[in-house]
């Protein structure tokens, strides 16, 4: 088996124009493997990931219009062919440059005002996208009505398990809870009928921008000069503000409390790079009041999704998750008063 691996590495390989030096193994988990290939024009990382080759060829294509545009983002190969992946059944692999940096962190202030307006930067660049017709879109744009409808769903049958389970202590604290959550997740579907999320999805589709899905810090490195983006792990057609009310999330969860004045500090950055209109702010408190965080741990535990974790450490995590949700609502509630002040656009953003 082995042996076939190296054959059709050897054979992915001997489709770029490139002088092998050397390969070794860096990862191989959760359907991705990469490797290091050292070649007489530096270093280079070839990734295969268990993903239909045409939804592989949609992100490498964003990643390359990305690069174009001036984004700073790992240069990726095209093979001999013209190709920018190479298809091996259902999986795909792609090529692009190493480069080197430091890792950038949740918990530093400053990489993260660094990260928001890299973000930022990302959703401008990615403006104008035009995929191949042989590549396979992914998008959720106009789409979040039937996201939110089937999360409340969702969160309303696992109520009913909940009561089944009068001994569980993670189902009281969850009952404890769920209705509050419910209410706010129905007011969210309610705002999604308003002008200002219909009329941004209208201008973003006609924009052809699109976001990262999750916006993680882990793909970025800081070369001191600026972040860089090693690779493009995946993308959807979605508005900005999936991006950024993913990464706001993140980071609060990482802190167990909502922090009004570093999301204020967060949103500033963001906005001094690609300013958003008070109606566009509209859509992202909308979405940032949807109880995101509380319907994904109620999802895992009900479906027994993290085999590893023990009772304990669900229940930690709901804790940890009501406390963040709950101080969250308080920032949510002071929309005509928070917009202006990100809109100050402080030095230290």
């Amino acid at each position: 088996m082995q042996l076939e691996d190296d054959n059709i590495l050897k054979r992915v390989l001997d489709c770029y124009s490139i002088q092998v030096e050397n390969v070794k193994l860096l990862t191989s988990k959760s359907g991705r493997t990469t490797w290091l290939i050292e070649t007489s024009d530096g270093e280079k990382i070839l990734k295969n990931a268990q993903m239909k080759p045409t939804r592989m060829l949609f992100i490498a294509e964003a990643h390359e219009h990305l690069h174009n545009n001036g984004l700073p983002i790992a240069k990726i190969h095209r093979t001999t062919q013209g190709g920018l992946c190479v298809g091996v059944e259902d999986s795909a692999f792609v090529l692009y440059d190493k480069v080197d940096g430091n890792e950038v962190i949740y918990y530093d202030k400053e990489q993260l005002t660094r990260t928001m307006k890299f973000m930022a930067q990302f959703h401008t660049n990615s403006q104008g996208f035009v995929h191949s017709d042989e590549s396979k879109k992914r998008g959720r744009i106009g789409k979040w009505q039937k996201l939110y409808r089937w999360k409340l769903q969702e969160l309303e049958g696992n109520k009913s398990i909940a009561q089944g389970l009068p001994l569980d202590p993670f189902s009281l604290m969850f009952l404890s809870h769920v209705d509050k959550m419910l209410e706010r997740g129905r007011q969210s579907l309610m705002e999604l009928d308003e002008a200002a999320y219909q009329n941004w999805s209208k201008e973003w589709i006609e924009a052809k921008g699109f976001c990262q899905q999750d916006f993680t810090m882990a793909r970025l490195i800081d070369t001191e000069d600026d972040l860089f983006m090693r690779e493009l792990h995946s993308i959807t057609i979605d508005l900005p503000s999936r991006d950024i009310r993913m990464l706001m999330n993140k980071v609060m969860k990482k802190l167990s409390i909502w922090d009004t004045d570093l999301a204020i500090q967060m949103l500033q950055a963001y906005d001094s790079i690609n300013p958003l209109t008070e109606d566009q702010y509209k859509v992202l408190w909308t979405d940032l009041k949807f109880p995101h965080l509380f319907c994904s741990i109620i999802h895992k535990y009900y479906l027994g999704q993290k085999v590893s974790w023990s009772d304990e450490k669900y229940i930690w995590a709901l804790q940890n998750i009501i406390a963040v949700e709950n101080s969250k609502a308080e920032f949510t509630d002071q929309f005509h008063s928070l917009v202006p002040l990100i809109k100050e656009k402080k030095e230290d953003s």
